[in-house]
């Protein structure tokens, strides 16, 4: 009986709910229906007024430009009269100049001076827009001083055979006009009707908020439901939305229709807690009756079962974090241990990888530890264990790991790390934290340690247990090392495990004796000419040979001093200019790109080294080098580093800027830099032909380096998707595997020979859209130069070959 009792009220509440949302959507559904179809009533009617403005406005031009009404400002004079008094919605008409002078006025009385909308500042960047337009431009409300009203301009350029705008029209349609339309609509109480300019501003609304109009007009930008509504629906012509509206300040559900091409959309709305009130009157009242009836009883059932769920649940969580602790941590130091170390260590060895940045791993024992045991018993022992572990993850960072292996052992690994310099500052700060007194239960121990470090990639290891024995090994280096002093607690893992310690800068010792003993050489990658398909350049590339393994510049250089960075910048230019000697002499005809660091910009004899090294090469023309500027972002207000640029780029040397799209302080000033190139970040092609959205980035990118007239170099061109969609770009040089991996010098003149660049994989989806696009726009262009105002496309199903949005070539 107790279940059947349940059940019965159960299923009550259950139906009751159903009928409830059933009957909510369904009065939603139709509630949206009305709405949008007032919404489509009102957008055909705006839209047939503007249809026939745009028809008047031509004709009107027409008229005028027969009239040669820019020379006979009397006879314009007339034709404005006769327009204004043919369609008396019109406020007024202008009849002005591309230069912004207004040569007649139905508006200014005669006699009077005209107005000249260069020193209007609120007019005149909208009317440079005007003169670039075809069709019908509609602008956002605004308050004609001369009329003293809030109206709509309606604009219409006038443009001579060979395409030069010659004046343009433009009448005002009062909004008083448009709010007596909307108020004599058939509607039902509480709805609110109008019309959006660009998804942005009020053009027309009834009724108006507390009967102001001119604050509603006055109002900034939308910023409510109606805009979110259609921002996530750009494309759709008619919408719905539900949210808090600016305008009036209240919560509304509401349709939209947009006008096309005109940028005004037609909406309908109504308060939420009319529709609320109507629905609840309408679907609610006889399921709320059975939902009171089981309610409390629900209640009452649903809270215990909650009560009961969530003690289940958290008790089982809490054991499931119990047992995990228990095997991946150190039972008295809660410091990860073995196995818990082996999670954390695979993933930093990927982090490391992934982010190209150094691994630290380091191999902590306590030296002596067990005379403590022994003479202060093992609960001053692991008393002292735990303010160990306590002062190491104080002295290391957050994204940093602290391990026990068990006894007097601890494993260090400090990732993320940029350069040596960091890791002498952690080491510091550890020595530091160790070497205070312990304080345990009234008694003071001294405690020393022996740290072995190895360093990832440097280290030949590929594993993270072969890493861990090398810095044990390092250890106990350190451990027998003689007379070891305060400096000498840790030891830097060397194959040989000899006497280098962290503070000889090992690293940049060997790399300056690498640089003598011919262990750095540089490899050349072909830049392709996108017009030819054949190479034209090299970038030289730096790899240093060390311990039977080639290091590439990522691995080394953020290691490197300003010393060492200088002196590899003068090896890669004397040694790459000899290179491109040679090979111009054999009739390659090539430039070469080397890229340039911070340290030698800021160098103040920079630029006179670069001259030196021409003047022995007199075979070089300057322009065949040029210097790709790294980190340009930080140099930016360096005098020295802007000067040296200047300098070189008025020796006809050429100047690139390199990784463009990465930073954004870069493309902020780079208008203002004396460049030649750009050459656009890999990070943005590698998932090009995937990913739309980088596709606009750097469509965009590519349109910025067009506006300003300089070379575009794309690198990572990695695939035969990438080669078959640049292609369709308007871009100057390729660079990636795609083409080939960076060259020994000796291999670069068959190279040369042989290669001719492919068409590239054509079947990548992301590629027909983009011609597809292409196809559109040339239509709509050939459209509008032939003066159709309104056109149907039917869209083909592939567009001809070659046609894309940065073309004009596209048959029209």
């Amino acid at each position: 009986m107790f279940l059947a009792f349940w059940g019965v009220a159960v299923g009550v509440f259950v139906f009751s709910g159903w009928y409830a949302w059933f009957s909510w959507h369904r009065y939603e559904q139709n509630s949206q229906f009305h709405l949008k179809l007032e919404s489509d009533m009102i957008a055909q009617v705006i839209q047939r007024l503007l249809d026939d403005q745009a028809s008047s406005l031509q004709f009107l031009g027409l008229q005028l430009q027969r009239a040669d009404a820019l020379h006979h400002p009397r006879r314009a004079q007339s034709l404005l009269l006769d327009y204004q008094k043919a369609l008396p919605e019109i406020a007024s008409a202008y009849l002005i100049a591309p230069s912004g002078q207004v040569i007649a006025s139905t508006a200014v009385p005669t006699g009077e001076p005209l107005p000249d909308f260069r020193n209007d500042p609120a007019i005149w960047p909208d009317f440079q827009t005007v003169l670039q337009m075809r069709g019908m431009r509609i602008d956002h409300p605004i308050l004609e001083p001369l009329m003293d009203h809030w109206i709509i301009r309606l604009s219409h350029t006038v443009f001579s055979p060979a395409g030069k705008p010659l004046f343009v029209v433009t009448t005002p349609l009062r909004l008083g006009d448009i709010e007596d339309f909307l108020r004599l609509l058939p509607l039902h109480p509480g709805t609110a009707v109008g019309l959006i300019w660009s998804n942005q501003y009020i053009e027309g609304r009834w009724p108006v908020p507390q009967g102001n109009l001119a604050g509603m007009l006055a109002h900034p930008p939308l910023t409510g439901a109606l805009l979110q509504a259609l921002q996530s629906n750009s494309h759709a012509r008619q919408g719905y939305y539900a949210g808090f509206v600016t305008v009036g300040r209240t919560y509304r559900f509401g349709a939209f229709t947009r006008l096309s091409p005109y940028p005004l959309t037609a909406f309908v709305s109504i308060p939420r807690s009319q529709w609320l009130a109507a629905w609840w009157r309408q679907q609610v009242e006889i399921p709320l009756l059975f939902l009171i009836i089981v309610l409390g009883l629900g209640v009452v059932a649903y809270r215990r079962i909650v009560f009961l769920d969530r003690r289940w649940s958290e008790q089982r969580e809490a054991f499931e974090r119990t047992l995990t602790t228990q095997a991946t941590h150190d039972a008295l130091t809660g410091l990860p241990n073995r196995d818990g170390l082996r999670l954390v260590f695979d993933q930093a060895l990927a982090r490391a990888e992934r982010q190209e940045r150094l691994l630290a791993v380091g191999f902590l024992d306590l030296d002596a530890f067990k005379p403590v045991n022994d003479t202060y018993g093992h609960a001053i022992g692991d008393e002292s264990l735990k303010e160990m572990s306590r002062r190491l993850q104080e002295a290391v960072r957050r994204t940093d790991t602290v391990a026990r292996l068990g006894g007097d052992e601890f494993v260090l690994l400090l990732e993320g790390l940029r350069s040596m310099d960091e890791v002498d500052q952690i080491l510091a700060r550890l020595q530091t934290a160790i070497a205070q007194p312990f304080l345990i239960q009234g008694k003071e121990i001294s405690l020393q340690a022996s740290l072995g470090l190895t360093i990832y990639p440097f280290d030949e290891a590929a594993d993270a247990d072969l890493l861990l024995r090398h810095a044990d090994q390092a250890m106990y280096a350190a451990k027998a090392r003689p007379g070891r002093t305060s400096e000498g607690w840790a030891q830097l893992y060397h194959p040989d495990l000899g006497t280098v310690t962290m503070g000889d800068e090992v690293l940049r010792q060997d790399f300056l004796q690498a640089l003598v003993a011919g262990a750095v050489t540089l490899r050349y990658q072909p830049l392709v000419a996108l017009t030819t398909g054949r190479v034209a350049g090299l970038e030289a590339l730096t790899r240093w040979h060390r311990e039977g393994r080639e290091i590439s510049p990522d691995q080394f250089l953020p290691s490197l001093g300003m010393r060492e960075r200088l002196a590899l910048g003068h090896f890669v230019l004397q040694t790459g200019l000899r290179q491109l000697a040679q090979w111009q002499e054999t009739g390659l005809d090539l430039f070469l790109s080397v890229n340039v660091t911070p340290e030698e910009l800021d160098s103040p004899g920079f630029a006179d080294t670069i001259f030196d090294i021409l003047a022995a090469y007199p075979g070089i023309p300057p322009e065949s080098l040029v210097l790709e500027v790294l980190e340009i972002g930080e140099i930016l207000e360096q005098e020295v580093a802007l000067g040296h640029l200047q300098r070189l780029r008025s020796a006809s040397v050429k100047i690139a800027l390199d990784d463009v799209g990465s930073a954004y302080a870069s493309l902020l000033r780079l208008k203002n830099l004396p460049i030649d190139e750009i050459k656009i970040d890999q990070g943005f092609i590698r998932e090009l032909p995937n990913k739309p959205q980088d596709l606009i980035f750097v469509e965009s990118l590519i349109n910025l380096g067009l506006g300003m007239n300089v070379i575009i170099t794309v690198e990572g061109v990695e695939t035969e998707a990438h080669i078959a969609l640049l292609r369709e770009m308007e871009v100057d040089y390729l660079q990636g595997y795609a083409i080939a991996r960076p060259l020994e010098a000796e291999a670069v003149a068959d190279f040369v020979h042989a290669f001719v660049l492919g068409t590239g994989d054509a079947d990548t989806p992301l590629l027909a859209l983009y011609q597809h696009l292409g196809w559109v726009h040339a239509a709509e262009e050939s459209a509008m130069h032939h003066g159709v105002t309104s056109m149907r496309i039917w869209l083909p199903v592939r567009s001809p070959p070659g046609c894309t949005p940065m073309r004009r070539n596209c048959p029209g």
